[in-house]
């Protein structure tokens, strides 16, 4: 992991990621099939980036946030988001499971195409929850009704339950943010 800042780095913006994901109803039709047969611990998530990260952090989750940690000073983590390649890129407090290679190897597969597709370990989740950037924080809730007037992108879907989507991430315009740069959303 000596350079996985720079690879992190380099993943594409909320926006440029949903637009290159083309063709969803049919990948997500796919994908499917192939989570199924894994028992849907995973789930399928849009790989991008809110902040970067400097020389020897890692995105790392715990209680509900999400921030750049430096991992000398991380303690016990694990991985929770990965490529497709099997290379984790955002990381929790709490213990997961990784998926097996051959989920790996179907899953890049089948979504090389779209190349802005990762795996998730879908854990606790049983509702839609809203992500938001505060600095280089992201905070995430469980969303409320008021919040889809703010037209979330969806960012991961549960293919393994009747509404697939699990999480969204709000962006807004300038005039809707706070002087640090982030919005903010009731809780």
């Amino acid at each position: 992991m000596e350079h996985f800042w720079k690879s992190y780095n380099a993943f594409p913006t909320l926006l440029e990621a949903n637009n290159r994901f083309t063709n969803r109803k049919q990948v997500f039709f796919d994908l499917t099939k192939l989570l199924s047969r894994y028992g849907n611990a995973f789930g399928v998530c849009l790989v991008h980036t809110h902040c970067g990260l400097l020389e020897g952090e890692i995105m790392l989750e715990k209680d509900d946030i999400s921030q750049p940690v430096s991992v000398s000073e991380a303690g016990r983590y694990y991985a929770e988001r990965w490529l497709p390649s099997g290379v984790p890129y955002e990381f929790t407090s709490r213990p997961t499971e990784t998926p097996p290679e051959a989920l790996f190897n179907e899953f890049k597969a089948m979504t090389q195409d779209a190349g802005v597709l990762g795996l998730y370990h879908v854990g606790r989740e049983a509702v839609t929850r809203v992500e938001w950037t505060e600095g280089r924080k992201n905070m995430v809730r469980d969303i409320k009704d008021e919040d889809w007037h703010l037209s979330p992108v969806e960012t991961a879907w549960n293919l393994g339950r009747g509404d697939p989507v699990t999480m969204v991430c709000v962006l807004l315009c300038a005039t809707a943010t706070t002087e640090s740069g982030g919005y903010y959303l009731s809780k």
